[in-house]
């Protein structure tokens, strides 16, 4: 019997699989037009800002104007992004009852505009802005959510209503705890194929999920470049996400 290989293997682990789960990073979000922060064209990549101090939760404190000043650009390409290919192709193994979770590194919502129905997002959403000093939460959809949320997009720092506190989205900076990390951790152990897709899987601690998954669990990795999980994985496809699910035909 020939042995199979890339997309008709991906293709076959999926047939026989049961529990997929789906680690996504910000490579599965690109073709909805938002840059890789740590891609050539991301906020990391450029040289009049230390990255660093872009999402530090200290830095933030100190000057909050520095990170609505710079992230506007991005929050508004993430407010106005749509779904794409990718995303649509884990909503589809999700209605075929194979897809049981999407674990995701990203803040843009879209497995969830894409109607996804079991997503943890490790790094929050955008979905809610936060208090940093009475921690009142002011989430959407609302009139004051949406004052803020104009606010943030115009480069102007939302104050809290109630403390007249510094307002933050609910997305984790550097120096914050990651969501439902323990969550995401039981999902993968339950998980008989784990599909990661456009992540390098170097950053902590979602870079750790992959390595938890069961002795007879498969690992499927989509994903432009080399990862460390590559020499491990069952089948690495190094190509473009849209690229490959077209090949796969299952939209």
């Amino acid at each position: 019997m020939m042995k199979l290989e890339g997309i008709d293997l991906v293709m076959e682990l999926i047939v026989k699989s049961n529990y997929i789960v789906a680690l996504t990073g910000a490579g599965i979000s690109t073709n909805s037009g938002i840059p890789d922060f740590r891609g050539p064209k991301g906020l990391y990549a450029r040289k009049d800002i230390p990255f660093e101090r872009i999402f530090s939760i200290e830095y933030f404190r100190e000057n909050p104007s520095f990170f609505y000043e710079n992230f506007a650009e991005v929050l508004n390409l993430i407010i106005n992004a749509l779904p794409n290919k990718g995303h649509y192709f884990l909503k589809k193994l999700e209605d075929l009852g194979k897809l049981k979770c999407v674990v995701t590194q990203n803040i843009d919502g879209l497995h969830r505009k894409a109607k996804n129905s079991n997503v943890i997002e490790l790094h929050g959403n955008l979905e809610k802005f936060v208090c940093i000093n009475c921690l009142k939460e002011f989430p959407s959809p609302s009139e004051e959510y949406n004052n803020f949320l104009t606010l943030a997009m115009n480069k102007k720092v939302p104050e809290c209503p109630e403390c007249k506190g510094i307002l933050k989205p609910d997305v984790v900076f550097f120096g914050e705890y990651v969501h439902d990390l323990e969550k995401a951790l039981t999902e993968v152990q339950k998980a008989d194929l784990l599909i990661t897709l456009g992540t390098s899987l170097t950053v902590y601690p979602a870079s750790t999920l992959p390595s938890y998954i069961g002795e007879k669990a498969k690992l499927i990795i989509i994903n432009n470049q080399e990862t460390p999980y590559d020499e491990v994985a069952t089948v690495v496809i190094n190509e473009d996400i849209d690229t490959v699910v077209d090949k796969l035909k299952i939209l």
